[in-house]
């Protein structure tokens, strides 16, 4: 027999929907966590290829080996994960499947790639960059799933995430290039300039990233910064900043930098890895804290439902002394004068409430976001209008904000409303 659809059944509902939607980001964030996982893989099997091919095949060989044969189910985790991402998660948006898809393909030509990388049919460069292709692919779907997230702490939570995921991306494109001019015996301007983009890059998302992140997560951080690992490691990229183009360096001191860089990967890993603990517990207590509340709304409607009467709900819909804007909230007429808190109208109101605190977190993520995609969107407007690299684009729009004393946001939008009246 069909239940009876009545407000008290909606109400209920609407409970169980919430928690199904938590339900839904656990799954969600076990997907996000595999990938991280994956790329902190494809991330050692880079550095690993890297130096095998700057070597000539003599350095590495063995290491590259086991690294290759330990990553060679990483496309069937990532298909797996995704999965039961797409089955816990059906509404999917075109935007983030087809980067999936292009992922897809990316795994279907790893076996190729890391033949010609074998068979020394690749350069060095092209290495790097084949790899990180794969790489940033994976940071992107990382961010278009955290856009699609609707629930205000676990967004927030992922786009710290991001942040991390994308600055340590940055660091270990860092490593294959300093391994590189190290092991080349001299500097190469390109490869210089290069470098320091990439020191920039990771200075940008390591500060989004604490803008996001928890006081604890800031602890880490910091605790990262003052380690030996890193105090070596500005003491090395001082070397490769400073020097002059052709300027001599010791090929010995690639395999120092390149086990400063591994190590510094690896710190930036478990504040990685704190990260999504932290998600994981937050994700626990609100679903602890949305079963509390599914059965106290039912006890409360149970409560109700015995009494005799409910004049509390049923004389509030057609109260005209009641605004409509507080209609709409649940929201009594008087302040002094609230509704009973056994009544229906009780439970909508603290439900309405509950949602309007949620949108209204979930808004400064989500502003955040946006603005991060048309500052994106600026910046690739320069970069292919005035043939600037990632970085000057940047320095660019960040020099025209300070002249101005505007916003970032502000000049992305004036850069974009530019080129679309040109």
């Amino acid at each position: 027999m069909q239940t009876e659809i009545s407000s008290e059944h909606t109400i209920i509902l609407a409970k169980i929907r919430h928690i199904e939607e938590l339900e839904r980001l656990v799954i969600c964030t076990e997907f996000v966590e595999t990938i991280g996982e994956i790329i902190h893989l494809i991330q050692s099997e880079r550095g690993a290829s890297c130096l095998y091919l700057a070597s000539s095949g003599q350095r590495f060989g063995k290491e590259r080996a086991d690294i290759v044969a330990g990553n060679t189910s990483l496309d069937l985790r990532f298909k797996q994960a995704l999965q039961r991402h797409l089955d816990a998660n059906p509404q999917a948006d075109a935007r983030q499947l087809t980067l999936v898809s292009w992922i897809l393909l990316g795994f279907d030509q790893l076996t190729v790639l890391r033949h010609q990388v074998t068979l020394h049919q690749i350069s060095f460069i092209d290495c790097i960059q084949s790899f990180t292709r794969l790489i940033g692919s994976l940071v992107s779907l990382i961010f278009e799933i955290t856009d699609n997230t609707v629930n205000s702490k676990i967004s927030t939570n992922l786009l710290a995430l991001y942040n991390l995921v994308q600055a340590k991306e940055f660091a270990g494109q860092e490593r294959a290039v300093g391994a590189y001019l190290f092991g080349s015996g001299h500097m190469q301007s390109e490869h210089q300039q290069k470098l320091m983009e990439l020191m920039a890059l990771q200075e940008r998302h390591f500060e989004s990233f604490n803008q996001f992140a928890t006081p604890a997560l800031r602890e880490a951080w910091l605790r990262f910064g003052s380690t030996e690992t890193q105090r070596q490691h500005q003491q090395y990229q001082t070397r490769l900043t400073a020097a002059k183009p052709g300027q001599a360096l010791q090929a010995r001191d690639a395999d120092t930098w390149f086990e400063l860089c591994s190590l510094r990967l690896t710190e930036l890993w478990h504040i990685q890895c704190l990260l999504i603990s932290d998600i994981h517990h937050s994700l626990k207590l609100l679903a602890q804290a949305a079963q509390r509340d599914l059965a106290s709304t039912r006890q409360h409607l149970q409560q109700l439902q015995n009494k005799a009467t409910m004049t509390a709900r049923d004389s509030a819909f057609f109260n005209l002394s009641i605004p409509v804007e507080n209609a709409y909230g649940f929201l009594s007429h008087k302040a002094s004068q609230p509704y009973p808190i056994e009544s229906v109208m009780s439970l909508l109101q603290q439900q309405s409430q509950q949602i309007a605190e949620m949108e209204s977190e979930l808004s400064e993520t989500k502003k955040a976001l946006v603005e991060r995609k048309q500052i994106e969107r600026a910046k690739g407007m320069l970069m292919s209008t005035m043939g600037l690299s990632e970085v000057e684009a940047y320095k660019i729009m960040r020099s025209t904000a300070m002249e101005q004393k505007r916003k970032m946001i502000d000049v992305a939008e004036n850069i974009l409303l530019q080129h679309r009246q040109a």
